[in-house]
């Protein structure tokens, strides 16, 4: 699901709401943007929320009011989103498929696109997310766990119907789901690594994510073996 398509679903979820509801919802998402914009230029440990409410463009006791926890309320819910944009992402390249090979395609088309057009957010969320599973605050490392789990769970539940459609063969649909979630991250990561030694300009050009797309749909889906020759054929 695309930035725009993401929009107009929360723009037609609030119009059920009250004016001063939606206003609310609109001051919200923009400091979240704002954090988003300052954590991925200076990483947590550096950004301040003063700079996060000058780039909202509120004040810093505004920021208080909607995120009382501060700048970690603020790192948390940035984060929240993005899992919860990526958690979206999947049911929106399964759920129409007329088959599972169909569905995945389009979700690893989608994903390689998510990263491409967000990869500085998702370079933070990977460095981020690997330093607070390490840390010694068990809430903390829990919280991360929990985001991955839950996007993890919402992959491995189509993998789960196509098993049981006999589309897929019947491994454990967790395991496919962190093996496929794995190879994403891989990929993603050697793209944004070679793409780093380039100006910025010239970045997204060098991230092919129909390319990629395709490596990694042929690589899950057909597997490293050629077929073995048939007798006829030699």
């Amino acid at each position: 699901m695309t930035d725009q398509s993401l929009y107009d679903q929360k723009f037609m979820n609030s119009l059920s709401l009250s004016r001063k509801e939606r206003e609310r919802l609109m001051r919200r998402q923009a400091m979240l943007e704002a954090a988003r914009a300052v954590f991925a230029e200076k990483g947590y440990a550096n950004a301040t929320l003063d700079e996060i409410a000058q780039r909202a463009e509120f004040g810093k006791g505004t920021l208080y009011n909607y995120f009382p926890g501060g700048k970690d309320e603020l790192f948390f819910a940035v984060f929240e989103e993005v899992f919860a944009q990526f958690q979206t992402l999947i049911d929106a390249a399964f759920a129409p498929a007329a088959s599972f090979r169909e569905g995945f395609e389009a979700f690893v088309r989608a994903s390689f696109a998510f990263f491409a057009q967000h990869h500085e957010v998702l370079l933070l969320v990977m460095r981020e997310s690997q330093r607070m599973l390490l840390n010694p605050d068990p809430e903390r490392a829990a919280f991360f766990q929990d985001q991955y789990d839950r996007v993890v769970q919402q992959l491995a539940r189509h993998i789960q119907a196509a098993i049981d459609q006999g589309e897929v063969r019947p491994l454990p649909p967790e395991a496919v789901a962190h093996t496929i979630l794995g190879n994403l991250h891989g990929i993603h990561m050697h793209l944004m690594l070679k793409a780093c030694r380039h100006l910025p300009a010239q970045r997204q050009t060098l991230v092919d994510s129909e390319a990629a797309a395709r490596f990694l749909c042929t690589l899950m889906l057909e597997g490293l073996l050629n077929p073995p020759k048939s007798e006829n054929s030699l």
